[in-house]
């Protein structure tokens, strides 16, 4: 065996394994001796040290015999799967001959392909050793509870140890470093959704590199919210990462910014190739490594790293089968743009795929796969529950194949494979994880009819303890039940253990009532009891065949009818229907339509519910709208201010939205979302006031009234402004706390519980009031000059919360004028003398539209909103095509 001697002055070596070289001669008929090293890793006196930093070779490899062998003796070969260029770092540096010295050791030009300079490994080797002192050499760790799940020596690197979370720190290091000292003091600019974006602003900051990043209007709160506080520069622009690309052009044309590709990048691919180098060392023997694929800057990386050193290993990549935009190149033979669907997987939902990275992954690519949703949400229901580990959807790809049983050919082979990402929302996770139980046979809804007296509910709980279900959630109904007045719907969600206790919990229950476990519209009564109700349950087979299929006329339409309307509840709309800056700009955009006079909004209709001993306190509101050619329009019942309910642990609040063809009028669906769609879509209002009446530098945001409407408000302006400070200001300090813990939690911005509304407001460039309504909750001299108010409490004649000195001196912008003056805080400073209808400076979508000024200057701006139809008719349509 050969021992190489360490070179004289070379820098610190990263923690390579030692070089197993063993030389054999294979030429003896000509005199010489060819040494060719197995190699296993890479030389710790080589690898990762740039050319320049190496110094000339003193010593000599010796023998184990001891006889001395000059260095231009003994030739590494490295076996690649590719072609490689004739000389690179590995070949030079072995052979003897000084890197540093180019009349003895000639650097060969790197591939070009396409016009497009490719990284060879030497790059890869140089970026791991720049960066290694700035991002976490994360663990790669056997998995025995995944390794028995799968059949499969499970390894999982874990990448999102990484300071933001995820793998992307490497390559945006990399680059960063990369730059030369004046194109450092101009900055960088980026288009990102998350990832990319997070990891430059981090190592911006922390090396000194002003970093610009464009997010468009799909990126998740937290990142948003967490650039931001890395004092990175954050501009949304546009729907699409395309969108924001193309805006980023004129940060590089205007103000000289280096623009980084977040996987096509040069450096972006060498610096992600250090994953491979760290797997090769940690995991002896791998036979495969598993990588998850979205722009291929990743697994483009790896592949060049790991091939180079060991062409054995096979590089396997994951896409989801929403977006396989690798798999579409691959077979195509270049780079093509695939259709794209919302996926689990978003940070790997890109249409086109890196030119550069595809020319270096496609000779050292040995298999791409796709996954389903199902998978993916099982596989990070897995992780969670074995791993005790947090993934997003594109970290837990790879993982997803393996469990899914997509590489079979692996079985008993030693995998590493990637968990790349840990950037989840708390919200999406927890959707995430109950989407993964109901994938795995776990959580099951079903409805049942029972009869409508006394212990009649609880005899059917009975039933489904005995067989060992747990209850999570239970809900009755009358109104939705035509068929028998004396009975009672009954829809449950239960936590199972598989798909052997659903199929004895649906026998058991289909002995004594009619069940229906497909969760379709119910069409039960309880003349079907004890007969057989196929057709009712979809059940999958417990033993992994072919599932029974039963048919089920969901709708009933007969001729000359229209179809019945669909009904969503509660649980299916809040899973599914999220804050959102899509959901943003399409109330942004019914404010817009309603200035035009393209929507249809009647006033709305208030019924007063009486205090008496039989009902009340309360009120409904009936509004609607219908926006000149949409698909939809809308009809809203909102029933509020039952405050007794609070004192019996119910909501104060309920309601549904009728949704109805705007072909044929029939009603499509009911939405039976409990004020859900309407808290959010007056978020989202208040979310379109900030976008256009606050100062653009607001840092500071209060909140007086904590309740889902404050919620709401924060989620929605965390869409389009970045606030550094949040107040909460509420008369029970309890429920106060509460929300600032749990908005500073979702936000990534703290929120401070103030024991006075004054504190709150003197704090604040905006400030929401969103109380009951029935007093004034602020004053004048607590505002800043240029403050913004967003109200929204008072939404009837008895309401009331801003002052009417307030109003006197504010410029103020309304939702509907109309609406205003009669339940608005428009109606209140008229009828205090304070205001006439001609004073009100514009309507919210006049100023949208830019036919009237929003903001001119630092004045105090009061924005009344009472809420209208035409929100309804907007939430309406954008609920549809996300349910649909």
């Amino acid at each position: 065996a050969l021992v190489l001697a360490p070179i004289e002055g070379a820098r610190p070596s990263p923690p390579f394994p030692r070089l197993d070289a063993r030389c054999k001669e294979t030429e003896q008929s000509r005199g010489t001796v060819e040494h060719i090293v197995n190699m296993t890793g890479v030389s710790s006196a080589l690898c990762g040290t740039p050319l320049a930093a190496r110094t000339r070779p003193t010593a000599s490899l010796r023998s184990s015999t001891a006889r001395r062998v000059k260095n231009n003796n003994c030739r590494r070969v490295v076996r690649c799967a590719v072609q490689e260029p004739e000389e690179d770092i590995v070949a030079r540096a072995a052979r003897g001959c000084d890197p540093s010295n180019e009349e003895e050791c000639i650097i060969t030009p790197r591939q070009v392909v396409n016009g497009l300079e490719l990284p060879s490994f030497e790059d890869v080797s140089t970026a791991h050793f720049r960066i290694r002192s700035g991002v976490v050499r994360t663990r790669c760790t056997h998995s025995r509870t995944l390794s028995a799940l799968t059949g499969m020596k499970i390894y999982l690197k874990h990448e999102w140890e990484q300071a933001t979370g995820s793998f992307k720190e490497r390559g945006a290091r990399n680059s960063l470093l990369a730059l030369d000292p004046e194109q450092k003091k101009k900055g960088v600019v980026a288009a990102s959704a998350g990832n990319h974006a997070l990891a430059l602003a981090y190592h911006g900051r922390e090396l000194g590199i002003p970093v610009t990043v464009l997010m468009p209007s799909i990126a998740p709160l937290t990142k948003i919210t967490k650039c931001r506080a890395l004092e990175a520069n954050v501009v949304l622009e546009g729907d699409t990462i395309a969108d924001a690309a193309l805006a980023a052009r004129s940060y590089v044309e205007n103000d000289g910014m280096k623009y980084i590709n977040g996987f096509d990048d040069f450096n972006i691919i060498a610096g992600a190739g250090s994953v491979g180098l760290e797997i090769l060392e940690d995991a002896k023997d791998i036979d495969a490594i598993v990588v998850p694929v979205g722009g291929g800057g990743l697994i483009a990386g790896i592949a060049l790293a790991v091939k180079t050193i060991n062409p054995k290993v096979q590089i396997i990549g994951v896409e989801p089968d929403r977006c396989p935009s690798m798999a579409a190149a691959m077979a195509a033979g270049k780079v093509v743009k695939v259709p794209t669907a919302p996926t689990l997987a978003d940070g790997l939902a890109v249409p086109t795929v890196g030119p550069r990275s595809f020319e270096v992954l496609r000779p050292r690519v040995d298999k791409l796969v796709t996954v389903s949703e199902k998978d993916i949400s099982v596989s990070l229901l897995r992780l969670v529950e074995t791993e005790k580990l947090v993934q997003e959807g594109a970290g837990a790809a790879g993982i997803a194949a393996c469990l899914a049983g997509k590489l079979p050919e692996l079985e008993g082979k030693n995998v590493a494979v990637l968990l790349c990402g840990g950037n989840i929302d708390t919200s999406t996770l927890g959707n995430v994880l109950e989407r993964g139980l109901v994938n795995d046979g776990r959580l099951i809804r079903f409805s049942a009819v029972v009869p409508d007296r006394p212990g009649g509910i609880a005899g059917l709980c009975a039933v489904i303890a005995f067989v060992g279900a747990s209850i999570k959630q239970i809900v009755h109904e009358r109104a939705w039940l035509q068929e028998d007045s004396h009975a009672v719907q009954v829809d449950v969600t239960c936590e199972l253990t598989g798909a052997d206790m659903k199929e004895a919990l649906y026998k058991a229950l289909s002995e004594k009532y009619a069940v229906d476990f497909s969760l379709s519209k119910s069409k039960l009564n309880m003349s079907m009891v004890g007969k057989d109700s196929a057709g009712m349950m979809a059940a999958e087979s417990t033993n992994g065949a072919t599932a029974k299929t039963y048919s089920f006329d969901k709708n009933g339409a007969k001729p000359g009818r229209l179809p019945a309307p669909v009904l969503y509840d509660y649980d299916t709309i809040i899973n599914n229907v999220k804050p959102s800056a899509e959901l943003v700009a399409a109330v942004e955009d019914a404010f817009s339509q309603l200035a035009n006079g393209r929507v249809d909004v009647p006033l709305p209709m208030h019924i007063g519910i009486a205090e008496t001993p039989e009902a009340g306190p309360g009120d409904c509101h009936i509004k609607g709208g219908y926006i000149e050619g949409a698909p939809t329009w809308t009809v809203k019942l909102a029933n509020v201010s039952f405050y007794n309910n609070v004192k019996k642990g119910l909501p104060a609040g309920s309601g549904v939205f009728v949704v109805c063809d705007a072909t044929n009028g029939g009603p499509k669906a009911v939405l039976h979302e409990n004020r859900y769609l309407t808290d959010l879509r007056t978020g989202a209002a208040g979310a379109v006031a900030v976008k256009h009446l606050a100062i653009k530098d607001a840092k500071s945001v209060a909140f007086i009234g904590t309740g889902v409407i404050a919620e709401a408000m924060a989620r929605s302006s965390a869409t389009v402004h970045g606030f550094e400070q949040g107040y909460g200001y509420s008369r029970d300090m309890t429920k106060n706390s509460a929300f600032c813990d749990k908005m500073s939690a979702e936000l990534g911005y703290a929120f401070t519980p103030c024991s006075s509304a004054e504190e709150a407001v003197r704090n604040a460039d905006v400030v929401f009031t969103q109380t009951p309504g029935g007093e004034w909750v602020l004053d004048l001299k607590w505002l800043k000059p240029h403050a913004l108010i967003v109200a929204s409490g008072s939404d009837q004649p008895t309401k009331n919360e801003i002052p009417p000195a307030v109003m006197k001196k504010a410029r103020v912008v309304t939702d509907i004028t109309a609406q205003c003056l009669r339940v608005g805080e428009l109606r209140s400073a008229v009828a205090a003398g304070v205001m006439k209808e001609t004073d009100v400076h514009a309507q919210l979508g006049e100023v949208i539209n830019g036919t009237k000024k929003g903001r001119t200057g630092k004045e105090l701006i009061v924005c009344d909103l009472t809420g209208t139809g035409a929100q309804d008719a907007a939430i309406g349509s954008y609920v549809m095509k996300v349910l649909d």
